[in-house]
């Protein structure tokens, strides 16, 4: 990877070198467990891509005295399990952070309709808070932060309590998608979203940023071509049927998340129809998958190791120095074209 294309990452030499992240980070770690046809392949593949670990930011775990451990809290959802591509990488790259400072994660789920706190948090087990969910529930944050504790957000924000936000550029994001398909000829009818749920903030936000590029090209929104999803595959496959029976089907079709958009593929095919062929897909994430899906699907990278990693940086921050202002912090997010977005079939 050059330098102009951005800087290489850990998930990307596990890609190159066929093995699990995990595996990837051992062989860096040096651990003795991994076979040594595995520790040659990442080796080898950290030579081709120029990959460098991330240099550790000037907090030491000295900066936050008697901090042995911090809790990271997801809400109960399909969205959040340790089995989720997304949520997997940005619970690794938050676990990343806080080896480098010599600092255990202590992980539950939580519902906030349900009242209390999360158990770390009653036991005082930990010394912050990252709380990862895809709408913003006041109550729930005030009565964590009103024990004290020191909180960042991922994915969401509460602007009126003393907490940092850490998330992606998802309005940037969601305008180049789009931007992509209509610069690649796909005008009449525009191209359809496939989005999350209306209370989910991402997928708010995604929305806009697919709005305002229609909107620049003086291109109407259609309602019929707005769908949900519940950002999973099987609700995105159900999605991409709808739109698929409509009496002028999109040519191109902007799924708000990878995993809609696996199930979109799915959902074309079973059509009889192709990708990119007969209709475009992107996708929004770049989980490890998208890459080798047939054919590999074009999205929009998003580095959710930094998400994670970058959210126990502020908490350690925020643990040494409590009234720090809030901060909304906003991650960049690329392109990344690949084989299934083409202009338009001709009618």
């Amino acid at each position: 990877m050059t330098e102009a294309q951005g800087r290489s990452t850990l998930r990307e030499v596990a890609e190159r070198a066929g093995v699990s992240i995990g595996t990837a980070s051992a062989v860096l770690s040096d651990k003795t467990w991994v076979s040594a046809k595995a520790r040659a392949a990442v080796r080898s593949a950290v030579d081709e891509l120029g990959y460098r670990p991330r240099s550790s930011r000037p907090v030491t775990a000295a900066a936050a005295p008697g901090v042995s451990s911090i809790g990271f809290v997801s809400q109960i959802s399909e969205m959040f399990v340790p089995t989720s591509p997304y949520f997997a990488s940005v619970l690794f790259g938050a676990q990343q952070a806080c080896a480098r400072f010599n600092i255990s994660t202590n992980y539950e789920v939580f519902d906030p309709a349900a009242g209390g706190l999360p158990l770390s948090v009653q036991r005082r087990q930990v010394g912050g808070l990252l709380v990862l969910s895809h709408a913003s529930d006041r109550a729930f944050l005030r009565r964590i932060i009103d024990t004290g504790m020191p909180c960042v957000l991922l994915e969401h924000e509460v602007t009126d309590l003393p907490v940092d936000y850490v998330r992606h550029d998802d309005e940037a994001g969601a305008y180049q998608a789009t931007t992509h398909l209509l610069d690649l000829g796909h005008t009449d009818p525009a191209p359809a979203i496939i989005t999350g749920r209306a209370e989910v903030l991402p997928a708010q936000v995604r929305l806009a940023g697919y709005r305002r590029a229609l909107a620049e090209r003086g291109l109407t929104e259609r309602p019929e071509h707005v769908r949900r999803s519940n950002f999973d595959t099987r609700t995105g496959a159900a999605a991409m049927a709808e739109l698929l029976d409509l009496r002028q089907p999109p040519t191109a079709v902007f799924c708000a998340n990878d995993e809609s958009a696996l199930g979109a593929l799915e959902a074309v095919r079973a059509r009889g129809l192709r990708v990119p062929e007969d209709i475009s897909l992107i996708g929004y994430d770049d989980i490890a998958m998208a890459a080798h899906t047939v054919p590999p699907l074009t999205t929009v990278a998003a580095d959710k190791e930094l998400l994670g990693a970058q959210a126990v940086w502020h908490l350690l921050e925020r643990i040494q120095q409590p009234r720090l202002s809030s901060r909304d912090t906003s991650l960049a997010v690329r392109l990344v074209h690949r084989a299934s977005t083409a202009a338009p079939p001709t009618r």
